[in-house]
């Protein structure tokens, strides 16, 4: 990949106006501007909507972006794994240094399917390490409504549309905002999850709560929210938002249980500033 040209943009799409950074980025930017516009030509309609076994929602829009992002991965990247939401895993291995897309292509379905405007696509790329975990190294956000583009690669910071993002500034935690959510818990584990909200919102000054976890986490990395919590999320919901938030100067972990660095396939997440995740996570964990 040595120019521009490589990566055909769809016919008439709506493009956002960017500062060029990388091929990767250039990619990125067609294939979820291009997915975008089956989002955007559905909303509104009469949709058909399933319910999958974790109660989750997925609709024809979900089914048509993936396979807009899929079948541009496959083109341009044909040796690199799929890890998609709707689609699953197109392989078991986990071959260290091998490359591997880890995509929603609507997260926020639940807001999508009842007209609430906040939802987004999320892809993010990374490689297996030795341990056959995966270690995102690029990842994007992209806001179809407000024509947002989020976009991070490891080292080489967080961008919103061209625009350098950082965390927001050190404050105590009883001035804290905060974003989470509660996924499709039950039972027992939502009860958990409400009792350790409880006890969050009589500390901090505000909390949200979105039900778009990617999108959460891309708004931490603007300096938007202190922090992001949540327990039962997939590593699509997290995988280039948690990115976003450490390349723009925030730190994550997991919950309720943490060893070694942060695994997108692990436990709950807390990102956000060094600060509030430290104070987030006396609560939690």
């Amino acid at each position: 990949m040595n120019n521009r040209a490589e990566f055909a943009p769809a016919v008439n799409q709506k493009r956002v106006v960017v500062t060029i950074i990388s091929d990767t980025y250039n990619f990125l930017i067609d294939t979820m501007t291009s997915a975008a516009e089956e989002l955007t030509k559905r909303r509104g309609e009469a949709l058909k909507i399933s319910v999958k076994p974790d109660a989750s929602l997925v609709t024809e829009a979900d089914l048509a972006s993936e396979k807009v992002i899929i079948e541009r991965i496959k083109k341009y990247f044909p040796d690199d794994q799929i890890f998609a939401e709707e689609s699953g895993r197109s392989s078991e291995a986990r071959q260290p240094g091998s490359s591997v897309w880890v995509v929603d292509p609507l997260d926020g379905t639940t807001n999508y399917a009842n007209g609430y405007p906040h939802y987004c696509i999320s892809i993010g790329r990374g490689v297996f390490d030795s341990n056959g975990r995966i270690q995102i190294d690029t990842g994007a956000v992209y806001d179809a409504v407000r024509e947002k583009f989020y976009f991070a690669e490891h080292g080489k910071g967080a961008h919103c549309n061209g625009r350098s993002l950082k965390v927001a500034p050190p404050r105590p935690f009883q001035e804290s905002f905060l974003v989470t959510g509660f996924y499709y818990l039950e039972g027992p584990d939502l009860e958990r999850e409400v009792t350790r909200f409880s006890k969050i919102v009589q500390q901090c000054h505000s909390i949200r709560r979105d039900g778009s976890a990617a999108l959460d986490l891309a708004m931490v990395a603007e300096g938007i929210f202190d922090a992001f919590w949540e327990l039962g999320l997939a590593p699509w919901d997290v995988a280039a938002g948690t990115l976003l938030v450490r390349e723009a100067g925030g730190v994550t972990r997991n919950y309720p249980s943490s060893v070694g660095s942060y695994d997108i396939e692990g436990h709950g997440i807390i990102a956000g500033t060094p600060g509030t995740v430290q104070a987030l996570a006396r609560h939690l964990c």
